[in-house]
């Protein structure tokens, strides 16, 4: 069937994919070549003929060139295709700058002349630099005269998408202004194409992929099922009858083209129009949406999942107390299960659905999220080629109408995936989330403390560590509504604080000094939106035939640490000390301006809306990138401070220590007759200490001591046991406990001794102040030293108490029968939490 002209509508992108209207469109296309002049009647019937059998057989774009495109344009339009126009731009010119500007005018009006033809989707800039001469000129010299050339192709038909066409052996030329990413994908098998489109996909980001396959080729049908099947949003192949014929071929008045038949349009007829193609397995797929006052975005929510391309599913609500109409809206969906639960926090909402569920797979995504409508398919794809504990895709800002709503989603601290390879995390964003459901529930499913944020990390860690792999599928994507005022986003920032000190306590060898986590991975994107982290690792191909591979350069501790709390607060200390000693202050004030120069830098590089771009939005961005991070931070040390809060130890000890002074520890003895080990005593210890808070990380074997403890800030308990063996099933169970100062307190030593030497040369009010501040931290650290060992006796005693451990040592004096204060479990105060939403 065939359209006119006026019935063709406009291809834009919407995150992985193309869009017409409210549809998808998959790119379908053949590249064809005419000449370059006009043809003749009998020629324009052929061709009208030949197009029509092309658009019969689901092909839905061509491929022309330039100087081709006047005589096959409004042919290509009549028969309802679209046209995607190929301009040429010398290689040569692009490292002249008289060349390039005359290559730039040219350019421009080439596009004048193609800007008023129907069915022209796009522009594909080619510009085929080889390898070498990018080594010698630098990429970076290279994309900005290719910014050039996108940016007067824009001026001129700023309603067309325009992209490059990007060799296998130099796709680090991609540019961000890029509305797509098409690369010319050397000769490969469907094995090696699915690494390559894979890493492809992370390069595009949240771009669509177009490949284009050079030549025919036996498996070319399957390649191109494969790559559909990968997500990808278009395959361009050559014209497999009459493609690259010379302009000699149409002379005497006849079009030397035979008509095509069905199996040379196998590529695309074998897919019978379905795009991308199921998966060879189908299991069920039960989708779990915890709602909590969700009524703003869960109508468009439910309305994603009622059009998702999935056989086999079904959709679970989970409606967690909430106080508005989301049971309302849900209700209108009859096909959608709905379960409503006095309000529990976020990960008991979950379990609720994983424990309703009948599917064999488990997906998770949030009532504020819209789905694709391949994301199942796509994602199950992934799941069951790779034999998946998870998967997971990323997630991406929708429009939003006003600029507040576009700054607030262009901010730092939305949910990110991390990866560990091309297509393995580390961690999934707990809003697009697939899991298998024998692993999700062999690990205990989620962990209820986890009321509003942070269940999603934990179950990654947890599943990795029982030993299953986690999968990233790119081109899954949903639509992840963000927080649409700047109050909601400081209370999402707050969350995410709260949320880190909890997963500290539980996984304290997975975080760094200053309190935040140590991925293993990386977050895509991240690197360039902090200074010197736009550059990329590029391993250069040897062959053309070879994929690029290119890689963020990852980030250090260093790189953004300007954006803390911790960088503000020791830019300030170092002003006071400048003003007290009358020395100049601007070291102090660089660094107090740092923290500012980082946000800002944040923000001219943030993925902003066209449409928002402006100085009051990229002002905003980077006050909310400076202060977002401070409160979060404030708020993981808040919370690790409440958890800390006092309470009474169940028991009172009953040996006294043996005092070891060289060693700053104590030793305790006990003895069993049931043959109780040094193991259990630890179990037990670990169980103790992570009640009351204080995490703890066991030793790796090459450590002198079994258990380390965060007692307080400034000290850490090393536990070290041993046991002796009495014959039968007597022990002897030894526990020594040594007390160690923090780095932090190492560091704040080190500063009080600096100031106590500098008070010396101050003036008088000068080395008042520094030797208060001195004595204050001395007195802190001591006091800290004798809380840890306090904490240690009384924790070793209990617990030896609860596993029934005769003591060995002196009795205990009854004025140290007296129970003692330590800290508070800080499960209660979680469950006790409100959740801040779903």
């Amino acid at each position: 069937m065939s359209f006119a002209p006026d019935r063709i509508s406009s291809i834009l992108p919407g995150g992985k994919f193309f869009r017409r209207g409210s549809d998808k469109f998959f790119l379908k296309s053949i590249r064809l070549s005419a000449p370059t002049s006009s043809l003749a009647f009998e020629e324009k019937i052929a061709l009208r003929k030949r197009l029509a059998d092309l658009h019969a057989a689901h092909t839905t774009a061509v491929v022309v060139a330039d100087n081709q495109a006047e005589a096959l344009l409004d042919l290509v339009a009549l028969q309802g295709l679209y046209a995607v126009v190929e301009v040429r731009v010398r290689p040569l010119d692009l490292f002249s700058r008289s060349a390039l500007r005359a290559a730039i005018s040219d350019l421009r009006s080439r596009v004048k002349c193609l800007r008023g033809y129907r069915g022209v989707i796009a522009y594909l800039l080619d510009c085929p630099v080889e390898p070498d001469a990018l080594r010698s000129h630098g990429f970076e010299m290279a994309r900005a005269r290719f910014g050039k050339m996108v940016a007067a192709i824009r001026e001129i038909d700023p309603h067309k998408m325009v992209g490059l066409k990007h060799q296998a052996g130099t796709v680090a030329l991609t540019l961000r202004d890029e509305d797509f990413l098409y690369v010319i994908i050397p000769p490969l098998t469907p094995g090696e194409l699915r690494s390559s489109v894979i890493r492809l996909h992370n390069l595009a980001e949240a771009r669509p992929l177009v490949l284009e396959f050079g030549r025919m080729r036996p498996a070319q049908d399957e390649l191109v099922a494969c790559a559909f099947g990968l997500g990808a949003a278009g395959v361009v192949v050559q014209d497999s009858v009459g493609g690259n014929l010379p302009p000699s071929a149409f002379k005497g008045g006849s079009l030397l083209l035979r008509m095509l038949h069905a199996s040379e349009l196998l590529p695309f007829l074998a897919l019978n129009g379905a795009c991308p193609p199921q998966p060879a397995r189908t299991p069920m797929v039960s989708v779990v949406i915890c709602a909590y006052d969700a009524e703003r975005t869960m109508r468009p929510c439910l309305e994603s999942l009622r059009q998702l391309d999935y056989p086999n599913f079904e959709i679970i609500i989970v409606d967690d107390g909430s106080r508005d109409a989301t049971s309302q809206i849900a209700a209108e969906f009859p096909q959608f299960r709905l379960i409503r639960q006095p309000n529990k926090g976020l990960s008991t909402a979950r379990n609720v659905g994983l424990h309703a569920a009948r599917g064999e797979l488990i997906g998770y995504t949030d009532s504020d999220c819209v789905v694709d409508p391949h994301w199942l398919t796509l994602i199950v794809g992934e799941m069951v080629g790779g034999k998946l504990g998870g998967c997971g895709g990323p997630n991406y800002a929708p429009h939003e109408e006003g600029w507040i709503e576009g700054c607030v989603a262009a901010s730092p601290g939305a949910p990110c995936h991390v990866l560990i390879g091309d297509d393995r995390a580390e961690h999934l964003a707990g809003c697009n989330m697939v899991f298998d459901k024998v692993a999700l529930e062999s690990v205990g499913g989620f962990d209820p403390q986890f009321t509003a944020a942070g269940d999603d990390v934990d179950i990654c860690w947890r599943l990795m560590k029982a030993g299953y792999s986690l999968g990233y599928c790119p081109s899954a994507f949903v639509w992840h509504f963000r927080r649409n005022t700047v109050k909601a986003y400081y209370c999402q920032q707050r969350g995410y604080g709260r949320a880190e000190a909890m997963l500290y306590f539980k996984y304290p060898e997975r975080f760094n000094a200053l309190g935040q986590i140590k991925w293993s991975g990386a977050i895509p994107g991240i690197a360039r939106t902090m200074p010197g982290g736009g550059r990329l690792r590029v391993r250069w191909a040897r062959t053309a035939e070879q994929l690029q591979s290119v890689d963020e350069l990852p980030l250090s501790l260093l790189a953004v640490a300007p954006m803390t709390a911790e960088w503000t607060l020791a830019a300030a200390a170092l002003l006071v000390l400048c003003v007290l000693f009358g020395v100049t202050l601007w070291p102090a004030l660089a660094a107090f301006a740092a923290g500012p120069l980082w946000a800002a830098y944040y923000a001219l590089r943030a993925p902003l809306e066209k449409c928002h771009r402006g100085a009051a939005s990229r002002l905003l961005i980077a006050w909310l990138a400076y202060s977002g991070s401070i409160a979060r931070t404030l708020a993981r040390y808040r919370w690790r401070a409440d958890a800390r809060k006092q309470a009474l130890v169940d028991s009172a000890p009953r040996q006294r220590p043996t005092i070891d002074w060289k060693r700053r520890g104590i030793r305790l003895s006990y003895w069993n007759s049931v043959y109780t080990t040094r193991e259990v005593v630890l179990e037990s210890l670990r169980r103790f200490f992570t009640s009351l808070g204080r995490p703890v990380v066991a030793g790796s074997g090459w450590n002198d001591f079994d258990v380390l403890v965060e007692a307080n800030p400034w000290t850490r308990i090393q536990f070290t046991t041993a046991e002796e063996e009495l014959g039968g099933l007597e022990l002897k169970t030894n526990v020594a406990a040594r007390l160690r100062l923090s780095t932090s307190a190492r560091v704040g030593l080190g500063a009080c001794v600096i100031a106590a030497a500098a008070s010396l040369f101050a003036s008088s009010i000068a080395a008042v102040t520094l030797s208060i501040v001195a004595a204050g931290a001395a007195i802190s650290m001591m006091s800290g030293l004798a809380e840890g060992a306090s904490l240690a006796y009384h924790a070793i005693e209990q617990c030896a108490a609860e596993l029934d451990l005769v003591p060995l040592g002196k009795p205990a004096a009854p004025a140290s029968a007296q129970p003692i204060p330590v800290a508070a479990d800080p499960d209660h105060t979680a469950e006790a939490a409100q959740p801040a939403g779903h």
